[in-house]
C-alpha cells in the first residue's frame, strides 16, 4: 500500500495566514482594552503585528498587515462602527499617522531582517570557505606525503568523506563517469587527466560546495600526477646510474680476475719455449698452466651460474636429497688436507632439492671456511632440525667479518675480508642463488668473539615411506 505524502502548502498562503493571525491577535487585545482608552490611541497595538510580520516576511507583507490593520481598526472600533467611514476629522489624522508609523516600522524591520539575513549568508559563506580551505590543505598534505597517484587519490577520498560527512567518497581517473546508484558524480577540472569525484548522496554538503572545490582539487590532482611522473623519471635515472656503476664494477672485477691466470699461463708458455728449460722446470710450468687453466674454467662457470641465477633460469631438478651424502661429495671435490670436523647426526631428514646444486653450495661454503681458518684449526660442519626446518651450519674460527660488511657478503664480486683477494667474490652470491632457488634460506651468523657461521636451512617435509 502506497503511503500518501501530504502536499506542501505554498509560501504565500502561509504568509497570508500569519498576517491574518497577527491582525486578529492585535484586534483581540484592542477589544479587551478599548474601555480604558480611545480606540484610535490603542491602534498602536497594531504596530506590534506589523513589526512581527516585517521581521518574519519582509516589507510587502508588513505593508499588507498595516493596511489590513487600519481597515479593521476603522471598521470595528472607530465611529460609526461597522462602516468604512470616519465621523471625526481627528480620527482621520490619527489613522493616517498610525498607518504612516506602521509603514515606517515595517520598512525598518524589513531592512533589519534583510541585513541580518545577509550577515547570516556571509557567515555561512565564511564558514564554508574555511571548511573548504581546511579540506584542501589536508588534501595537499596527503598528496605531498603519498606514494603513487593511486595511494594519494585513495587518501584524498578518505579525507573528503570525513569532511563532507558522507559514508564514501572517491576520486577516479577515467574519461567517462561511472558512479554507483547512491553516488553523485562531479567532474574534476584537471589538465593532466580526466577525473571524477564520486560522493554518497547522504552527505552534509551541498552540490554547489563540491562543484566549488572541483577546480582546486583538479590542480592538486595535476600536482600528484606530475610528482609521480618526476619520481618515476628520477627512479629510472637512478636505476640507470646504478646499472652503469654495477657494469663498471663487474667489468673491473672480471678483468682483474681474468688477468692474473692469463698472465701466469702466458708467462709459463713463453718459458716453455726456452732451450735451457730442464725437465723439472717443464713439469712445474705445465702444472702452472693446468692450475691457472682450471682457475679460469672455474671463474667462467661461476659467471655462467651467476648469470642464470640473476635471470631466474636456475631450474633446479628437485628430488629427495641426503644432506650427509651431498656434504661428503662436496668435501671430496675440494681435495683439501685442512681438518674438517663433521658433527652430522645420524638419521638426518631428507630434503627436496637439486643435489648437484646443493653440492656446489656446500663446496663453496667449506672452501671459503678453509680459506679463512687458521692453519690446523678445523672447520666445523653441524646439522640439526628445529622450528620445522633442517639446518646445516659451516663454521670457521677465522677473524670473522666486520659488522659493517655483513649485509653485503652475498653481493656479487664483494670481497669482505682483507685476506680474500684470491677469490672472485662470486661464491657466496652463487650459494644464495642456488639455496633460494631450491626453497631454502642461507644466513650469516657471525659470533661476537670471532669466527663465521653460514646456516643453510630447508623446510622439514614429510619423508618418503621407504626411509627408515
Amino acid at each position: 500500500m502506497l503511503r500518501r505524502i501530504p502536499a506542501q502548502v505554498p509560501a504565500p498562503v502561509l504568509t497570508a495566514a500569519e498576517v491574518l493571525l497577527a491582525v486578529g491577535a492585535a484586534t483581540g487585545v484592542l477589544a479587551a482594552l478599548q474601555s480604558t482608552a480611545p480606540a484610535a490611541g490603542l491602534g498602536v497595538i497594531y504596530l506590534l503585528a506589523v513589526l512581527a510580520i516585517a521581521i518574519r516576511h519582509g516589507q510587502v507583507a508588513a505593508l499588507a498587515t498595516a493596511v489590513l490593520s487600519m481597515l479593521v481598526l476603522n471598521y470595528l472600533f472607530i465611529t460609526p462602527r461597522h462602516q468604512l467611514s470616519i465621523a471625526h476629522s481627528s480620527d482621520v489624522v490619527e489613522l493616517c499617522v498610525l498607518l504612516i508609523a506602521a509603514v515606517v516600522v515595517g520598512r525598518l524591520a524589513s531592512v533589519s531582517r534583510e541585513r541580518a539575513a545577509e550577515a547570516e549568508r556571509r557567515a555561512r559563506q565564511a564558514a564554508a570557505s574555511e571548511r573548504e580551505a581546511t579540506l584542501l590543505a589536508e588534501v595537499a598534505s596527503a598528496i605531498l606525503a603519498g606514494r603513487g597517484v593511486a595511494a594519494q587519490l585513495e587518501s584524498v577520498g578518505r579525507r573528503l568523506a570525513r569532511a563532507t560527512g558522507a559514508p564514501r567518497a572517491r576520486i577516479v581517473v577515467e574519461s567517462v563517469p561511472s558512479p554507483a546508484p547512491d553516488e553523485i558524480a562531479v567532474p574534476i577540472r584537471s589538465r593532466a587527466r580526466t577525473a571524477w569525484l564520486y560522493v554518497s548522496r547522504d552527505m552534509s554538503w551541498e552540490l554547489s560546495d563540491l562543484e566549488r572545490i572541483s577546480e582546486p582539487l583538479g590542480r592538486l590532482v595535476d600536482v600528484a600526477v606530475e610528482r609521480d611522473r618526476v619520481a618515476d623519471q628520477a627512479a629510472e635515472t637512478e636505476a640507470a646510474r646504478r646499472a652503469d656503476v654495477a657494469r663498471t664494477a663487474i667489468l673491473h672485477a672480471i678483468s682483474h680476475d681474468l688477468r692474473s691466470p692469463l698472465t701466469a699461463i702466458t708467462t709459463a708458455g713463453s718459458a716453455l719455449r726456452g732451450a735451457t728449460v730442464t725437465d723439472a722446470e717443464r713439469t712445474e710450468l705445465l702444472d702452472v698452466i693446468a692450475g691457472e687453466g682450471a682457475r679460469l674454467a672455474r671463474l667462467v662457470d661461476d659467471l655462467l651460474d651467476l648469470s642464470r641465477i640473476e635471470a631466474g633460469a636456475v631450474a633446479p631438478r628437485a628430488d629427495w636429497c641426503d644432506l650427509q651424502d651431498t656434504i661428503a661429495s662436496a668435501v671430496a671435490q675440494l681435495r683439501t688436507e685442512h681438518p674438517i670436523d663433521f658433527r652430522l647426526p645420524p638419521g638426518l631428514p631428507l630434503v627436496r632439492a637439486d643435489a648437484a646444486q646443493l653440492e656446489r653450495v656446500f663446496s663453496n661454503l667449506i672452501e671459503n671456511a678453509v680459506k679463512h681458518s687458521p692453519p690446523g684449526v678445523p672447520v666445523t660442519v653441524t646439522a640439526g632440525t628445529g622450528s620445522g626446518r633442517v639446518t646445516v651450519r659451516v663454521i670457521d674460527q677465522g677473524r670473522g667479518i666486520p659488522s659493517q660488511q655483513r649485509k653485503r657478503v652475498f653481493e656479487p664480486f664483494f670481497r669482505g675480508r682483507e685476506d680474500s683477494g684470491s677469490g672472485s667474490g662470486l661464491g657466496l652470491a652463487i650459494c644464495r642463488g642456488f639455496v633460494e632457488a631450491n626453497g631454502g634460506q642461507i644466513v650469516l651468523q657471525a659470533g661476537p668473539g670471532g669466527g663465521t657461521s653460514f646456516a643453510v636451512s630447508f623446510p622439514l617435509v614429510k619423508q618418503p615411506e621407504a626411509v627408515g
